[in-house]
């Protein structure tokens, strides 16, 4: 695991994960990684909340760009 996001909050709702990692995550696509359990995310209520960290740790996995995947 890489170092823990220092700027904000571990957890929030579905519109602050994009935000925090603008154009990396549709709807769709989030939910898919969550059943895949490259993402992370608990029911507070009615609200979904989604780990910060867990998104940052799947972006860091991925290989760089012109890399062999």
């Amino acid at each position: 695991m890489h170092a823990a996001i220092a700027d904000g909050p571990r957890w929030g709702d579905f519109k602050a994960l994009q935000a925090r990692f603008p154009g990396a995550f549709g709807r769709t696509r989030a939910y898919e990684l969550l059943a895949e359990g490259k993402l992370r995310a608990k029911k507070l209520g009615n609200r979904t909340i989604w780990d910060f960290q867990a998104a940052e740790d799947l972006i860091e996995s991925l290989p760089d760009l012109g890399e062999a995947a």
